[in-house]
């Protein structure tokens, strides 16, 4: 059973969502390795920074199990659906997404390049202002 993030925990990695909402954000760059060939992306240093803060505040967990989790196909696919998400969706698709892209270089980049990460981050946005009112 996984823990509700708390408002430290969102309020941690809310500030990232202005960084990447800029018109000249850029996730990192896809580079070649010199060596042996092999095609790989460096992240920018905002989205390093961002991925340790979500390990830093425990958006990142071991104890979930994201490769047989299926349900996150249906939020990549199905964008409009993370504007239901609840705060243990978001953990989990964060977990997953940066779980994911250590065995599958690149695929951090390619939800931040079709906007995935902003719309969690936004979805966590609203959910933070609701727990306001």
């Amino acid at each position: 059973m996984l823990d509700e993030p708390t408002l430290e925990q969102i309020d941690a990695i809310l500030p990232f969502l202005k960084l990447f909402e800029h018109p000249d954000f850029v996730a990192g760059t896809h580079e070649t390795d010199a060596g042996s060939g092999y095609p790989y992306f460096r992240k920018s240093e905002s989205v390093a920074e961002f991925v340790q803060a979500l390990y830093d505040n425990e958006w990142v967990t071991p104890e979930f199990d994201w490769p047989g989790w299926r349900e996150s196909e249906m939020y990549i696919s199905n964008p409009e659906s993370i504007q239901t998400a609840d705060t243990i969706t978001i953990l989990k698709l964060f977990t997953t997404h940066v779980r994911g892209d250590r065995f599958c270089d690149g695929h951090l980049a390619a939800m931040f390049e079709s906007g995935h990460i902003l719309a969690i981050l936004r979805r966590l946005r609203v959910i933070r202002e609701e727990m306001d009112e």
